[in-house]
């Protein structure tokens, strides 16, 4: 009887530890869910800044070979008209030099004429001793910047090839995250564990890039515009997210990779100013607050959109295979669709934030902290 006694006492006193260590257990599965989820998410972000760095490089490497073909092109036109004047001088002096040398057959009919013709002969000779000088320095010249363009030519192909292939793996990257998150966001409590482990990293971001503004707040602003950027004009260093809670990512909750490509250098002093953000082909593009939206094509960005927020911000986006909406629009309304319009080499959407209808700011931090939204 004590032992059936004391047996029930065990069990009572048991019998509520097991839904806790149940929860816990639940708990970490969900935490480690959500680390898988967030180092996809952080290798798809990395495999699209290695691409986006090689785009840019590549961009720097074509401006830089289109201008030594550039100087290429004009040293063969000097070689060319340099060749037709040394050749003259050359007849010249091998004309001169015989009648001066055989003067039994030319005579001359005084000594003045004689001195006149040495004289002649004199200034000749020097003039063809600088053509041929000049015709030998343009030659090497000329030599130089053929070898150096073939060089060129070499590193712009395997870049080229290299850029194929980290565009391949940044997709791949990105459809690895899109069969992680359909398996592991089924659960509420990892998207949950995921929407608080996104929301310290884009904190600790933000506490980074405000250190580092801060730091940096003397140094001057750049002032060229570039990128594909919608009204140009000066861009902020200030670096934090511009956007409410509410704020609608403007890939939704789409699998994408993105980087921060920021004042990126750009071929012609140009730099970028907005994110690139890597996603399937025809991604829907939403509106990420209300407002008005307006589409435009441009060389540069191809089909965009401009979307004036009632938040008072300009929003802009970029390489649009399509449009959607437009006109008058509510927040998570169709725009348009990812493409790869304008100066574009894979997918993707280039999108800018103006604060206030002002000058650029840097998007990153905003985008980080909002996309991709986890569903819900």
């Amino acid at each position: 009887m004590r032992t059936l006694t004391a047996l029930a006492l065990t069990l009572c006193v048991a019998a509520p530890l097991l839904p806790a260590r149940t929860a816990v257990a639940d708990d970490s599965a969900a935490e480690q869910a959500a680390r898988e989820i967030a180092a996809a998410r952080d290798r798809a972000n990395d495999a699209a800044d290695a691409y986006f760095r090689a785009e840019g490089e590549l961009q720097e490497l074509g401006a830089e070979q289109a201008r030594i073909a550039a100087e290429v092109d004009v040293l063969e036109r000097q070689v060319d008209d340099l060749r037709n004047l040394v050749q003259q001088a050359a007849v010249r002096r091998f004309t001169l030099s015989t009648g001066i040398d055989l003067p039994l057959l030319t005579g001359f009919d005084t000594p003045m004429q004689e001195l006149q013709v040495r004289a002649l002969s004199e200034v000749v000779n020097d003039t063809s001793t600088d053509q041929f000088d000049d015709f030998d320095a343009l030659n090497s010249d000329l030599d130089y910047k053929r070898r150096a363009l073939t060089a060129q030519q070499r590193r712009t192909e395997d870049l080229q090839a290299r850029l194929v292939k980290l565009r391949e793996t940044a997709e791949a990257e990105v459809e690895h995250l899109k069969q992680v998150e359909k398996q592991r966001l089924k659960d509420e409590a990892v998207r949950k564990a995921l929407a608080e482990q996104q929301r310290r990293e884009a904190e600790a971001a933000a506490r980074a890039a405000a250190a580092t503004t801060k730091s940096s707040r003397s140094a001057s602003e750049p002032a060229a515009s570039g990128g594909t950027t919608g009204s140009g004009g000066r861009a902020s260093s200030v670096q934090r997210n511009w956007a409410g809670v509410d704020w609608l990512c403007p890939t939704g909750s789409a699998n994408v990779g993105f980087a921060d490509t920021w004042l990126a250098p750009r071929p012609g002093g140009r730099v970028h100013y907005g994110t690139d953000v890597i996603a399937a082909q025809g991604t829907p593009l939403l509106a990420v607050v209300d407002g008005v939206a307006k589409p435009k094509v441009n060389e540069l960005g191809g089909n965009t959109v401009s979307l004036l927020g009632t938040d008072g911000n300009y929003y802009y986006y970029a390489h649009l295979d399509s449009w959607g909406a437009v006109g008058k629009v509510t927040k998570g309304e169709i725009l348009g669709y990812v493409g790869m319009t304008g100066n574009a080499s894979t997918y993707h959407l280039h999108f800018e934030i103006h604060p206030g209808n002002g000058d650029a700011v840097n998007p990153y931090l905003t985008l980080l902290a909002h996309c991709p939204a986890p569903p819900g």
